[in-house]
């Protein structure tokens, strides 16, 4: 990019805006590819509603811009760039809460090593700092996060290919044909799904981790030790040490995440 279009792009001339736009088309396609890439997949129709932000942007920063090279320019649009893509993908998917809540959750999302349940019971305990959310405002932050689901996308590509969609699996479960299908029956059926998917792999483990687990969790018929008890109390219970409670407790989370996330690639 020259300094001759440059300058003449900060003076609104529209065919060296154009000239400016189209220069810096391949690094705007990248950050919208970037930001709308989540766990190896990429939601395209987002990435186009980010690229056509980013061109705005373009635009909207050019009469900002005080520097004269097009390195700097390159360089300067880019840090532009990511916030406005941030932003706008805060917003396109974490609707009904602000921003700031939003990076919250991300961090409470860390804190639980990508489970989202378990980061709306972090979001609002000290690990938080600050940062701490309530009960309530971790939850509706975690109902953010989830967003709501297409019911026309395949139920899983790799194993299915496109023949069979959530729609249709939704639609077995509720006994409603695929046509009167609404964003709202998939709640219920999903927690159905989810429901299911945790007790069998529950069911998985041994004895004691189960029980250790549903004590943590306070899943029917133990009592919730996470919230109402302590290990030590719970290891009397048990008949065992709390150090063998914290160790059945650790199998137990790794083995139960590989085979719930196992489970969930069904889904």
């Amino acid at each position: 990019m020259s300094a001759d279009i440059l300058a003449a792009a900060k003076r609104n001339e529209i065919s060296a805006v154009s000239a400016v736009i189209a220069e810096t088309e391949s690094l705007i396609m990248q950050r919208a590819r970037d930001y709308a890439t989540y766990a190896s997949s990429t939601d395209y129709n987002l990435a186009e509603d980010l690229a056509q932000a980013g061109r705005i942007t373009v635009w909207e920063y050019l009469g900002k811009f005080d520097g004269e090279t097009g390195a700097q320019f390159m360089a300067y649009i880019d840090r532009e760039l990511h916030s406005t893509m941030r932003d706008q993908r805060w917003k396109a998917t974490r609707p009904g809460v602000t921003p700031a809540a939003a990076k919250d959750f991300e961090k409470a999302l860390v804190l639980a090593k990508g489970d989202p349940y378990d980061a709306a019971r972090a979001a609002s305990t000290e690990e938080m700092g600050p940062r701490k959310m309530s009960p309530a405002h971790a939850y509706a932050a975690l109902l953010s996060w989830l967003g709501v689901d297409s019911l026309d996308r395949p139920l899983n590509h790799d194993l299915y290919g496109d023949e069979i969609t959530l729609g249709d699996v939704v639609a077995s479960q509720t006994g409603l044909p695929t046509e009167l299908l609404d964003a709202t029956d998939y709640e219920p059926a999903r927690r159905r799904a989810i429901r299911e998917q945790v007790h069998h792999a529950l069911g998985l483990l041994s004895e004691r981790q189960r029980h250790i687990l549903k004590a943590d969790y306070g899943i029917t018929p133990v009592w919730d030790y996470g919230e109402h008890g302590s290990d030590a109390e719970l290891a009397t219970d048990m008949g065992i040490t709390p150090k063998q409670v914290h160790e059945a407790r650790c199998k137990a989370q790794k083995r139960f995440c590989t085979l719930y996330l196992a489970g969930a690639q069904t889904w």
